[in-house]
């Protein structure tokens, strides 16, 4: 289809047609031109409020964790969970950067939050997080679909700009922390940091979080000890903001879910076969509007169908 854009109240006709044709067409790679990448990235600038570190969010929505550029997932996730103009979305992270279909999923997700700004939810994760300060495939995935020097740094610069003020955190029925790594009240690196209402609390005041991202999938081998600090240091931080459990997404799952430290932290999956040593499962966290949650399992496009996993109600 043309990419040229309509002015004025058409804009928005316009990067909903860009979504029914890439949920129409399939896991294939497409033909941006530069103007186009062009000013939906000044359109995605102009929308995103950069102070905003923490959103707000309450149910029924559907929670995916890491994609890392599975374009086919992502479109069987609107598939089979919920067509992006019909059902709220919150994605944890890590959405690119993982594979050949950056671009498709950037722009894909892009184009939903600016056509359903109240549906989608985008957090910055590891992957995010690194890629604007290093060259990572993102950037070498750019540069050969953009070889002149010029178009390359603008989008460079302008997707960058991009990742670097998306929100580190999401709130969940103002009980769940939703985000891509791990919480602290050690605060180290302030540009991380992000202030969150305390739950249900009627205390009128913010608790101070730093947003820690782990540099591996595989978290180092711990002694029954450690885990018991852990554990100890989680729920006394949970304890601290009036919250019940954390979601989050960085490390990958085999089974595409896991429950740790007595359900008080929720680690989900949401691409599949994203590591290397297994086939992981991915999941996309279902909650109702009553809160009741369906783990269901994500198979790309080119997968065979399967039933849902149990349904699960968390302890909010």
């Amino acid at each position: 289809m043309s990419e040229t854009r309509p002015d004025g109240g058409n804009k928005r006709n316009f990067y909903e047609r860009i979504i029914q044709d890439h949920l129409q067409r399939g896991p294939i790679e497409h033909d941006y031109s530069f103007g186009f990448l062009s000013e939906l990235m000044e359109d995605a600038l102009d929308m995103i409020d950069g102070e905003c570190r923490v959103e707000y969010l309450s149910p029924p929505v559907n929670i995916c964790g890491d994609i890392r550029s599975r374009y086919g997932d992502l479109l069987d996730i609107f598939r089979n969970c919920g067509w992006p103009f019909d059902q709220k979305y919150a994605f944890l992270g890590n959405f690119i950067d993982g594979g050949k279909f950056s671009m498709e999923t950037l722009v894909l997700l892009i184009c939903c939050k600016i056509c359903y700004p109240q549906n989608f939810v985008i957090l910055r994760g590891n992957f995010e997080h690194e890629l604007v300060k290093t060259e990572r495939k993102f950037i070498g995935e750019l540069r050969v679909r953009y070889p002149d020097s010029q178009k390359f740094q603008a989008l460079n610069t302008s997707m960058k700009s991009y990742l670097k003020r998306l929100p580190l955190v999401a709130i969940l029925n103002r009980k769940i922390v939703c985000v891509n790594g791990l919480i602290s009240s050690n605060i180290k690196q302030d540009s991380n940091a992000v202030l969150v209402k305390n739950g249900n609390s009627f205390e009128n005041h913010n608790t101070r979080l730093e947003i820690l991202f782990p540099e591996s999938d595989y978290p180092s081998v711990v002694t029954p000890m450690a885990i018991e600090e852990e554990s100890k240091t989680l729920k006394e931080l949970l304890k601290s903001m009036d919250m019940s459990m954390i979601i989050n997404s960085n490390n990958v799952i085999k089974q595409g879910y896991q429950f740790n430290f007595g359900h008080q932290l929720l680690t989900i999956t949401t691409g599949t076969k994203l590591a290397k040593a297994f086939n992981n499962r991915g999941i996309v966290m279902m909650m109702d509007r009553h809160n009741k949650v369906n783990f269901k399992t994500i198979q790309g496009l080119d997968g065979e169908e399967s039933l849902d996993l149990n349904d699960s109600a968390l302890r909010v």
